[in-house]
């Protein structure tokens, strides 16, 4: 079986060892460790614009309804601390400046804005201190702090653009193949007494494409907790391309077998990410795979021929994820806009400290829930955490 869909959302979760070094902390040691003072990024907006110019006073934050004392509220931009404020008497962690960054490319095809958002990446967001891994359908790629340091942007960006045209290719050569063997079988004149035969043909071959690629919940809990042990903050851009059937119209039975639901608890994931203090900014990119028409079809192209989408249901998981983690999700068919728009997220921030009244290590998980003084602003924060 070809490297590729079906195992890319196994690659970090075996490489995570190797992919994030030897010295990682256990999650529940590193967890045990931060009880004592509740961290949440806090992005507070008005329309669309950063409200800068905040103080401690002008926030409230409740863990279950119940309104806690801060301890301190840090702005943040591009990892420097522009303002601190502390309560009395108060003494808080420090914010680190360690920023690790994934890029997910779970893409079916290279795209010319895919290149540009790397060089924009690469050109204005990293900075030679942070982590960088990139996860694409073949294999998991990381970027070196001190390789970075000693290297022009500009050739990072360059050898990722190979790295991606090479990557998408392969890792979606099958994908490519039973689509093209799906046309190809569509195309071809049958005897009447063998149209079921071909119509099951037919299914056979959509049901293979559809279960290409299979997003379980244990793959992600584990992609969390190989994150989570990563000191700093911890950024993930998930970029995933609309993923498409043929435009074949099945009966109303095969037609719902077809349908690629979503196997997992979103709740659950939710307060799971939200916990590891990830976020998760959901970057969907509407352009249909260009490989997916079908280009072996007779004369002008049939009636109805919308290609059947497999992706809806996945997308509205993962845009519930990002808001839970305080993270973006953005729908589009331009890859470099959604990623600044994620950047610009991930980097203008204040962060909060508070220290739970009541604290009990009873595996429950604490909803968050950060109040803002002012009318018409948007507050954007993580879910809670679970106390363990």
């Amino acid at each position: 079986m070809t490297i590729g869909r079906l195992f890319r959302w196994n690659v970090l979760v075996i490489c995570a060892g190797a992919l994030f070094g030897q010295d990682v902390v256990p999650p529940a040691q590193q967890h045990q460790s931060v009880v004592v003072n509740i961290e949440v990024p806090v992005r507070v907006l008005r329309g669309d614009a950063f409200v800068e110019g905040l103080t401690l006073a002008d926030f409230e934050v409740l863990e279950n309804g119940v309104p806690q004392k801060i301890e301190a509220v840090y702005l943040i931009r591009n990892r420097q601390v522009l303002s601190e404020e502390k309560a009395s008497g108060a003494e808080p962690r420090r914010p680190s400046n360690r920023r690790n960054y994934v890029l997910y490319f779970d893409m079916k095809e290279y795209l010319p804005k895919v290149g540009e958002a790397v060089d924009y990446f690469f050109g204005e967001i990293v900075s030679p201190e942070d982590s960088v891994f990139v996860v694409t359908p073949v294999k998991t790629y990381r970027f070196r702090s001190e390789h970075m340091a000693g290297t022009p942007r500009p050739q990072i960006a360059e050898r990722l653009r190979g790295i991606l045209k090479t990557d998408l290719t392969l890792g979606n050569s099958q994908y490519r193949r039973l689509m093209r063997d799906f046309y190809q079988l569509e195309e071809e004149d049958w005897p009447p007494e063998q149209a079921d035969v071909k119509e099951t043909m037919l299914f056979d071959l959509a049901r293979e494409m559809r279960d290409l690629t299979e997003v379980t919940e244990g793959r992600l809990t584990g992609f969390a907790d190989a994150l989570k042990t990563l000191e700093g903050e911890k950024h993930v851009f998930l970029f995933f391309q609309k993923d498409v059937l043929p435009p074949h119209e099945f009966s109303d039975e095969r037609q719902a077998e077809l349908r690629k639901a979503v196997s997992f608890d979103v709740s659950r994931l939710k307060r799971y990410f939200a916990d590891s203090s990830i976020t998760i900014h959901s970057l969907y990119i509407t352009k249909t795979p260009t490989f997916t028409t079908n280009a072996m079809a007779r004369g002008a192209a049939a009636p109805n021929s919308r290609l059947q989408e497999l992706s809806v249901d996945l997308f509205a998981a993962f845009k519930e994820m990002a808001a839970a983690t305080g993270g973006l999700a953005e729908s589009t068919n331009n890859p470099n806009f959604a990623l600044r728009q994620a950047a610009e997220a991930s980097s203008n921030y204040y962060l909060l400290y508070y220290r739970p009244a009541e604290y009990k290590a009873d595996g429950r998980f604490q909803e968050i829930e950060i109040r803002v003084k002012g009318q018409g602003l948007k507050v954007i924060h993580r879910l809670g955490y679970i106390a363990d």
